[in-house]
């Protein structure tokens, strides 16, 4: 009773665009109102959260990789930019290469599980 690669591609695809709901609800939301991930820095939960979504959504469509990384890196600019809206929030460029770096790591992670899958785990 294995765990087949359709199987686990629709799981990375609700759970990454959960990540992509949960990092706007984050980047968006009051100061306050923002979770945290206990024993992480800011940083460490921006990066986290951007590795996770691109790795998640990259698994989901294999065949836009490309497409997935570049909509990820503009969201993640786009909402850095909207946090300028939000009086209790602000972005900064600072803020806005964390998330760039952990999609890009989230991207060659993604590329990583995929050629371990498809050496060692069962055909789609």
């Amino acid at each position: 009773m294995g765990l087949s690669l359709d199987k686990l591609r629709h799981a990375a695809l609700v759970l990454g665009w959960a990540a992509v709901a949960a990092i706007i609800f984050a980047t968006l939301s009051p100061l306050e109102l923002r979770p945290h991930v206990p024993g992480f820095r800011p940083d460490g939960e921006r990066f986290l959260a951007y590795l996770a979504a691109t790795a998640l959504l990259m698994l989901a469509y294999p065949q836009r990789r490309l497409v997935v990384l570049g909509a990820i890196i503009a969201i993640a600019l786009g909402l850095e930019w909207l946090q300028t809206l939000e009086a209790t929030r602000h972005g900064r460029p600072h803020d806005a290469i964390v998330k760039v770096i952990g999609a890009m790591i989230g991207a060659g992670f993604a590329l990583l599980c995929e050629r371990i899958l498809r050496r060692f785990g069962s055909p789609s």
